[in-house]
């Protein structure tokens, strides 16, 4: 949607909820701008590249309202009216997030579990095992679905990622609609935020990053090809009810796990993200981040938390 021109949407933030619990409403104008600041540090937000002066949160007595102030600076720097953020881990927050922003529209992109597990893999950002990966997509989808399923129509919109590629305009129009904008051509032009970290990621680990403009549409379906039997067997035997109720094909490879599997996999997973967290720390941004998360995950245990103000 970034390539509407209407419509702009930055990196994922990923600050949202957990600052929001952190730090709450701001009560004073001084308050405001040190919450904006914070914002502004986080290192996913440092890579937006904009400016706010103190006068910018003047009134703002809501932790919802310094940030879309900040969104609103992002917008008027791409040029555009409207802002979107597209944070998967989001799909978890939603009773939050609609809280927070009451007139918030939420796509949620549903897409073969199979193939989201491969892309996870792949980043070594996410889940670091399948069977982890498995767990992850059927929490997340299933939370999504029954969370989007208790807002209003015009406030929810479910998506297959499998029928963007294989109808681009027809998807594009529905989503076009279900936000009140015109369909214009443009949004069949995927357009990369310049700079997006995934993509600096992938380059470094010797993958290209895929050419602006062009919608792959071959990129469905490749857990078919890449998955080994046995990978297969272990997707469905997590998550084989969820890719059955979604209308995904499913082999008939599901299994009964047994305790001692589940706890292993789940050891190898916490193992290799200690792992991967330690190599993280050892890089400035991973250590920006991780300050700025770990500080923000204290404060929320420990302040009592309060419904958002507005």
């Amino acid at each position: 949607m970034r390539s509407h021109p209407n419509l702009t949407i930055p990196w994922e933030t990923h600050f949202i909820p957990s600052f929001y619990r952190a730090f709450g409403d701001p009560s004073s104008d001084q308050e405001a701008w040190q919450l904006a600041c914070r914002i502004l540090k986080f290192p996913r937000v440092a890579f937006w590249g904009i400016t706010a002066k103190e006068q910018d949160f003047s009134g703002c007595r809501s932790f919802s309202g310094v940030t879309r102030r900040l969104f609103e600076i992002w917008a008027k720097k791409e040029g555009k009216p409207r802002w979107g953020d597209k944070t998967p881990h989001y799909v978890r927050e939603i009773p939050l997030l609609v809280r927070l922003f009451p007139d918030a529209q939420v796509i949620h992109i549903v897409r073969d579990g199979r193939d989201v597990a491969l892309s996870w893999l792949r980043t070594r950002f996410e889940p670091l095992n399948l069977y982890t990966a498995a767990r992850l997509w059927k929490e997340m989808v299933t939370r999504g679905r029954f969370d989007g399923a208790l807002l209003a129509a015009d406030a929810y919109l479910e998506l297959r990622y499998e029928a963007l590629l294989a109808d681009p305009e027809a998807t594009m129009r529905r989503a076009c609609e279900f936000l009140n904008e015109a369909y214009d051509p443009a949004v069949l032009c995927p357009a990369i935020v310049p700079g997006d970290q995934r993509w600096l990621v992938a380059s470094r680990a010797g993958r290209h990053q895929p050419p602006s403009g062009v919608i792959l549409r071959d990129n469905a379906g490749k857990w078919r090809s890449t998955m080994t039997l046995r990978q297969r067997a272990l997707f469905e035997s997590v998550a084989g009810d969820l890719l059955g109720d979604l209308g995904y094909p499913v082999e008939g490879l599901a299994r009964k796990l047994s305790r001692g599997e589940k706890m292993l996999r789940a050891a190898d997973h916490r193992l290799r993200h200690l792992a991967r967290a330690l190599w993280r720390l050892r890089r400035p941004y991973g250590r920006s981040a991780a300050v700025s998360t770990g500080w923000a995950r204290l404060r929320a245990l420990l302040r009592p938390q309060v419904p958002p103000a507005g």
